[in-house]
């Protein structure tokens, strides 16, 4: 609802016209412009008084009303900023994930779907990682969730370090993060796994007085002819994620490479 609000036409120009720290150059004008106005009014309806009463009578017209407009100019613009910073609070409990501050899987799906379209439409490169903490309940039962809830938040963060701008990280569920990589060809994706992989390994948390640490498994998919939806893509890096479990967990697998819908040879890995 309030994104609607906020795309109507005269809520968009009402809200350039009043950012939080210039309410009173909003009002200012405002009362002026009123003040003028009730001024004028007052002159034409007592055009038949003597000059000495017309005045005085325009005068209080026009200050009455400029300090309304401007107590009236005020609240609107108070009333502006609230409904900023609540769409801004929604928008952010809608898109992000409450206990690491990533996007949330549902934001994610919407990035990574037109990413996707994107990468197919033009034959670019593109990957997607699965991150998962191993043995994370163990952690849970031997120092509690508050130390599993922190030392996710810290995967998260040395995770997003590793990162580019216009990569996309994001909760999956449960200790599992999921990593958009575009315009990155499958070695190039296998690196950042593996250097995330690295940095976890190297990760000490500090919990009273207790060193707490985990290990990643991470699964690498990268977009190919056969990825007909994000769906197929997702599979591919769950499978690859699952064969890093397999394989003893601390380590980074990859899911096939397909090749290109041009037929152009993509490099074998065995990872």
């Amino acid at each position: 609802m309030l994104d609607s609000l906020f795309d109507s036409a005269w809520m968009r120009w009402l809200d350039r016209q009043v950012p939080p720290s210039r309410t009173w150059f909003f009002a200012g004008p405002v009362a002026l412009a009123a003040g003028a106005a009730a001024s004028a009014l007052a002159l034409l309806a007592g055009w038949g008084l003597q000059r000495t009463d017309l005045l005085p009578l325009a005068a209080a017209a026009g200050l009455g009303t400029a300090a309304a407009s401007a107590l009236f100019a005020m609240l609107v613009a108070a009333l502006v900023n609230k409904l900023r910073t609540l769409q801004q609070s929604m928008t952010v409990m809608a898109t992000r994930d409450d206990l690491t501050g990533v996007l949330n899987r549902r934001q994610f799906t919407l990035l990574a779907e037109r990413e996707w379209a994107r990468c197919r439409r033009y034959e670019a490169d593109g990957a997607v990682l699965l991150v998962d903490a191993d043995h994370f309940r163990r952690i849970n039962e031997q120092h509690g969730h508050a130390a599993g809830d922190a030392l996710l938040r810290e995967i998260v963060r040395v995770t997003g370090g590793l990162l580019r701008q216009a990569d996309v990280l994001a909760r999956a569920d449960g200790e599992a993060l999921v990593v958009l990589l575009p315009q990155t060809d499958p070695l190039g994706a296998l690196d950042v796994a593996e250097r995330i992989r690295e940095h976890v390994a190297a990760l000490r948390l500090d919990w009273q007085g207790t060193s707490v640490f985990t290990t990643v498994s991470v699964g690498v998919a990268s977009m190919g002819a056969l990825h007909t939806s994000l769906d197929a893509l997702m599979l591919d890096a769950e499978h690859a994620l699952g064969a890093a479990k397999a394989a003893g967990r601390n380590c980074v697998r990859a899911a096939p490479i397909q090749p290109r819908r041009s037929g152009e040879a993509r490099p074998v890995i065995s990872k």
